[in-house]
């Protein structure tokens, strides 16, 4: 029995049946710029909207708090500085492992030319129980 086994699922996965329905419109007819006012580009926002409130209900949250990014990268910026910028009034000091992905240390890099203090932890094989 061959059987697939796909272990990099941080970095891409398959769309499950149900996702792809539901994007094929958007894929094709209905493909315009939600920040537009023209009335494809409406239709867009208005199903981008109705997308956030439903992540924010199957989650607990609100609609407002719900942001969708273009890549895994993009959103570690966003919540690395989001979280900085807004908490610059408790302090400015930032720890990170030496090992975290680029977009994380690359984040923490453009901070530290801010004037926040990173600190960069070393990992090793070693860890307590």
């Amino acid at each position: 029995m061959n059987k697939i086994r796909y272990f990099d699922h941080s970095a891409t996965t398959y769309v499950k049946d149900e996702v792809l329905r539901e994007m094929i419109p958007y894929f094709g007819l209905n493909f315009g710029n939600p920040s537009s006012i023209y009335s494809i580009g409406r239709q867009s926002r208005r199903a981008i909207e109705h997308a956030r409130e439903q992540v924010a209900y199957a989650i607990g949250a609100k609609p407002k708090e719900i942001y969708f990014t273009g890549c895994g990268s993009e959103s570690d910026n966003l919540a690395i500085k989001g979280i900085a910028y807004a908490n610059r009034s408790k302090g400015n000091h930032i720890i990170t492992s030496k090992v975290e992905h680029h977009a994380i240390l690359n984040s923490c890099k453009s901070l530290q030319k801010q004037g926040y203090r990173i600190t960069y932890v070393n990992v090793d094989e070693e860890r307590e129980s």
